[in-house]
């Protein structure tokens, strides 16, 4: 998600912000073409906070446009609410921690996810939820 947000705002800026060293403007490509696929983008308030907090890390000038930019593009998301207390009830909860519980628990409801998170692509793959891990998008999507 702070893929999707970082490029959104400014697709240079990937290659710069240090919590987004894995990844290269092309992976924002390929986020962007699987996207397109879907109708709407799933999220939660808890995906979205550590995002926020993740993206303080930009220099100030920056960051204050970056936080228009992402409250603009908030209304492109479909924000599900995961009550807390029901997320950390899930089998999954000491493995992935708050708000993988919370994204297992949206899964449930027929919903895919995206992610590049290993452990949390093993716990949806071992709970029988269909789940994509964004390395093997990168694989597909090279040359």
């Amino acid at each position: 998600m702070l893929l999707f947000f970082v490029g959104t705002f400014r697709r240079e800026l990937i290659a710069k912000f240090k919590r987004l060293n894995t990844f290269t403007a092309e992976d924002y490509d390929t986020l962007m073409n699987v996207l397109k696929v879907f109708g709407k983008i799933a999220t939660t308030p808890n995906i979205l906070t550590e995002v926020s907090n993740l993206s303080g890390e930009l220099q100030d000038q920056t960051r204050f446009a970056y936080y228009e930019s992402f409250t603009r593009n908030l209304i492109l998301l479909n924000e599900r609410y995961i009550r807390s207390a029901e997320a950390a009830q899930t089998p999954i909860f000491r493995a992935v921690g708050l708000t993988d519980a919370g994204v297992g628990l949206l899964a449930q409801e027929g919903l895919l996810v995206l992610t590049e998170d290993l452990t949390l692509y093993r716990h949806m793959l071992t709970s029988g939820i269909d789940a994509l891990n964004f390395n093997h998008l990168r694989l597909w999507a090279t040359p």
